[in-house]
């Protein structure tokens, strides 16, 4: 077996500190040690740098005098091929998700539960119809893609990360733990956390973590599977993952091994045979963690704010309501949210001289805008349900009894920002009305 590459600090040799396996996974609590995170041994990540001059600049070519005709004749092809370099990619989002679906209150009780008058909101509404908003303000978004760095495919991103919201769409998960008689939703949760941890000891990069996570609900989705097994496909499926995102993926008897022998070589290889079978080797899936790291491109945020936002993110792998939410929609939810909580921490630490964990000095907006709508492709409506969730699932990190993502992002190689408070339930409702009355292109499409 080929040896793993010297930046993990893995070698054939037996791993020196033990890890537990995930034991009787039926009996899903208190199954994980508390006290084996505290020696954490995660690199940092390092931001790229410009290694590389500037593109030359190329003196245009004069046009021919049949290339002015073609363009002052206005023939249609010429125009419909403008209108589309113009166009904004808005594709229509689902407006709520499952089980994030919400009621939304008429404007009537809005106004009255708000204690805003009629006249006014009927004059403020009477205003914003006679406003004519120019299809320059509505379009107006900033260029993220200015770097000349090959390795950013600049010139090719925004079609590639356009390609892959379509593809998001095919890697649909249901409510599969209905279709499962042998396991529940706190079996995965502990399956997950146990997978965190894995990911940590063995340092593999972060894609792995949300690709295996993937590769179990798909699938789950497909197939049944008896609770003695469970542990098996979660490993079998960091093997996988790591096979399609690392350079060299480690030997078998890692995994082996973190599980405490409870399967052997033949079992971890059959499993990841029944896997790639069982997803007909489509595993080329669009992650939320990709999602996420360009769409912060267009807040500027710094590897601080990002870590926060991902933060968020990886808290709602292990729930299991976030399984059939699309990777795309997950990450433009964290990324609003780390937006929200960062601007309040922010506002609250200012002044009182205190060391600050995140700031929103770098950030280039604290509000979902148009660069936003453009490069993710939707607007603030098709994902507010997600907020109130996702602001749970910070609010009880702590109160859990899997807290190996919360130590983790307490750690100050992740900055510490698990340390950062979440929003209470009335700013949470706030922003919820704010996307419903305010009239604005970047949180409703009209």
């Amino acid at each position: 077996m080929a040896s793993i590459k010297t930046s993990m600090n893995i070698s054939n040799e037996p791993i020196k500190k033990k890890r537990p396996a995930l034991g009787n996974i039926s009996n899903a609590t208190g199954l994980i040690n508390q006290n084996n995170f505290e020696q954490v041994n995660i690199k940092q990540e390092v931001l790229n740098k410009k290694r590389y001059l500037p593109a030359p600049v190329f003196a245009k070519k004069p046009e021919s005098s049949a290339n002015k005709k073609a363009l002052l004749s206005g023939s249609k092809e010429n125009l419909t091929i403008a209108a589309n370099k113009n166009k904004l990619v808005t594709k229509s989002e689902p407006k709520s998700v499952g089980l994030f679906a919400k009621q939304q209150l008429p404007k009537a009780e809005i106004f009255a539960k708000y204690n805003i008058k009629n006249e006014q909101s009927e004059t403020i509404e009477t205003k914003l119809a006679t406003t004519n908003i120019s299809s320059e303000q509505l379009l107006s978004y900033e260029n993220i893609d200015t770097e000349t760095d090959e390795f950013n495919c600049t010139d090719y991103a925004e079609k590639i990360f356009e390609y892959y919201r379509q593809r998001d769409t095919k890697f649909k998960i249901g409510d599969y733990i209905k279709e499962q008689p042998h396991i529940n939703k706190q079996m995965r949760l502990l399956l997950v956390d146990w997978m965190v941890e894995v990911q940590q000891q063995l340092e593999f990069n972060h894609e792995i973590l949300y690709l295996s996570v993937k590769l179990l609900d798909l699938y789950l989705n497909s197939k049944r599977i008896e609770k003695e097994k469970l542990q098996l496909l979660g490993g079998a499926a960091m093997l996988v993952a790591c096979k399609f995102e690392e350079r060299m993926a480690p030997p078998l008897d890692d995994f082996i091994y973190v599980s405490d022998n409870a399967y052997d070589r033949n079992e971890l290889v059959k499993m990841e045979i029944d896997i790639l079978r069982t997803l007909q080797y489509d595993i080329g899936i669009p992650l939320s963690y990709t999602f996420l790291r360009r769409y912060a491109k267009c807040v500027k945020a710094d590897m601080k704010f990002l870590t926060l936002a991902r933060f968020i993110l990886e808290l709602s792998l292990q729930d299991y309501k976030f399984a059939a939410v699309r990777d795309s929609l997950k990450a433009c939810a964290s990324l609003y949210l780390a937006l929200k909580m960062a601007a309040r921490y922010d506002a609250q630490t200012k002044n009182t001289g205190s060391c600050m964990i995140i700031s929103t000095d770098n950030l280039s907006d604290t509000e979902w805008n148009q660069t936003l709508c453009h490069y993710t492709g939707a607007c603030l409506e098709d994902f507010i349900d997600l907020i109130p969730a996702l602001n749970d699932l910070v609010m009880t990190a702590s109160q859990s009894k899997y807290k190996t993502i919360l130590k983790k992002y307490c750690h100050p190689v992740f900055y510490e920002v698990a340390k950062v408070p979440c929003l209470s339930a009335f700013e949470i409702e706030l922003l919820q009305n704010k996307c419903l009355t305010e009239k604005n292109p970047s949180f409703r499409r009209n």
